[in-house]
C-alpha cells in the first residue's frame, strides 16, 4: 500500500510529500530512510513531465565496451595544466582521489572525446527513454590512487550520468569498482553484447553491488542512483576514468 501511495505522489510531482511519509515511516522502520534520496533528487529537479517520470522511475544501468583508443586521451590527462592542483572538488570527502574541474567538455583538447561519447550514447540508449536526444553538459577526469575511495553520492544536476574507464586493473580478483547502492532493489542492468549487437537485460535486487569495469567500459546510469568508488589491492598506480553528465 505504501508503495502505491508513494508512486501516486511521485507521478504527480509531490516529492516533498513522499519525503515526509518516508521520514515518518523511518521512525518505525529504518529501511524507509534509504529511499529518501530518490525523492530528494526529484524534489531538486522539479521539471519532469508525468510521462518522463513514468519512464525513469525504473532505474537502469547500461554497460557497453566502447571501442576508442585511450592512449592519447590518457596522455592529455597527464599533460593537463591544472593536474593535482587544488580545486573546488579537492575536499569533497573522498580519499586519494583527484578530480579535474568539471568543464573539460569546453576544453578544445577534450572536445572531440566529449562529442564522440555523446553521439555514441545517443545511438545506443536513447530508445530506452521518451526523448529524442541526450546532451553532454559536463565532463571531468578522475585519477584514483591505490586504496582510494569516493564517498556515496548522486548527481542532482543531470538526468543520466556516465563514466568511461581509460585505465583499470587487469587482475579480476582485485577488490575495486563502482559500488551501486540499490535503494529500490530493482535496478535493470543492460549489458551490451558486441557479438550479438544487442543488450542483454538482468535485474539486480541486492541492496548494494560492485561493478568491476574493464578497460574501455562505458557505464551509464540514472543520475539519481547513489554510487561510490572503491579501489583496493590494485596493481596499477593510477586508475583513470572520465565521468560525465547528460540531460534530455
Amino acid at each position: 500500500m505504501i508503495k502505491k501511495i508513494l508512486f501516486f505522489l511521485y507521478i504527480n510531482s509531490f516529492f516533498r510529500c513522499c519525503i515526509y511519509i518516508l521520514t515518518i515511516g523511518s521512525l518505525y522502520d529504518k529501511k524507509f530512510r534509504k529511499e529518501i534520496p530518490f525523492y530528494r533528487y526529484f524534489k531538486k529537479r522539479k521539471n519532469y513531465k508525468k510521462d518522463t517520470l513514468k519512464v525513469i522511475y525504473q532505474p537502469k544501468i547500461f554497460i557497453i565496451n566502447f571501442p576508442y583508443s585511450t592512449k592519447n586521451i590518457i596522455k592529455k590527462i597527464y599533460n593537463y595544466e591544472g593536474l593535482y592542483q587544488d580545486n573546488e572538488y579537492t575536499n569533497d570527502g573522498h580519499k586519494k582521489i583527484y578530480q579535474s574541474p568539471h568543464n573539460l567538455n569546453q576544453d578544445k583538447k577534450f572536445k572531440n572525446i566529449s562529442l564522440t561519447l555523446e553521439n555514441f550514447i545517443n545511438n545506443k540508449i536513447i530508445k530506452f527513454f521518451s526523448y529524442k536526444k541526450l546532451k553532454l553538459i559536463r565532463m571531468w577526469f578522475v585519477i584514483t590512487k591505490n586504496f582510494g575511495n569516493m564517498k556515496k553520492h548522486s548527481h542532482f544536476n543531470s538526468d543520466l550520468s556516465a563514466v568511461f574507464y581509460l585505465r583499470v586493473d587487469k587482475n579480476v580478483d582485485y577488490k575495486s569498482g563502482l559500488k551501486i547502492h540499490n535503494t529500490m532493489k530493482n535496478i535493470e542492468i543492460y549489458n551490451y553484447s558486441n557479438k550479438r549487437k544487442l543488450f542483454q537485460k538482468t535485474i539486480n535486487k541486492k541492496k548494494s553491488f560492485i561493478i568491476k569495469p574493464k578497460k574501455n567500459d562505458l557505464i551509464i546510469l540514472n543520475s539519481y542512483i547513489e554510487h561510490s568508488v572503491v579501489n583496493k589491492n590494485s596493481k596499477i598506480v593510477d586508475r583513470i576514468s572520465l565521468p560525465f553528465d547528460l540531460v534530455f
